[in-house]
């Protein structure tokens, strides 16, 4: 829905005038496909994007594909939280959402901006399972995006899991 932007995190693409063709035939593809959304899309910042993109290959070790399709999830993920749905994040959006939590002041002008207040991160622990089990239930995010009409979805993002954490649950 939004690859356009990701070009810009694309050495492929020689020229200025390759670029904008690509951008132009992508918004003319997604122009004619577009159907009316009943709901609110989050989009992250540019710049956001261009720090996660970064901060996620470095500290996370992600290929570049793997960071870029997690931002793109982690935007999903948004998208669902601004339309009221709970619903824990998958690992890689968790890595991606906490990568974006760690530049402070990014992430409030983002939250506020998106959300209208400073949206919080709720992890589980033992000490806040009350709070916690509203985002723990039996039908997956992925599954309430798919719901929502988001379109795309990568559901290897939401449904990977690296040796750690399945020999941790």
């Amino acid at each position: 829905m939004y690859a356009f932007r990701f070009l810009l995190l694309l050495p492929n693409y020689h020229t200025t005038n390759m670029k904008l063709m690509y951008i132009f035939a992508l918004l003319f593809v997604h122009l004619l496909t577009f159907s009316a959304s009943c709901f609110d899309i989050v989009t992250i910042p540019d710049e956001d994007l261009l720090y996660l993109n970064e901060r996620l290959q470095l500290h996370e070790h992600m290929s570049r594909e793997d960071a870029l399709n997690s931002i793109l999830e982690l935007e999903n993920y948004y998208t669902g939280l601004k339309n009221n749905l709970h619903g824990s994040p998958s690992e890689m959006v968790d890595k991606a959402w906490h990568a974006h939590i760690l530049n402070t002041k990014m992430y409030f002008r983002f939250s506020k901006t998106a959300f209208g207040r400073y949206l919080h991160h709720l992890p589980f622990w033992s000490g806040n399972m009350e709070e916690a089990t509203q985002f723990v239930d039996n039908i997956q995010m992925f599954e309430k995006l798919n719901g929502l009409g988001i379109e795309n979805i990568n559901e290897t993002v939401w449904t990977y899991r690296s040796k750690t954490m399945t020999n941790d649950h």
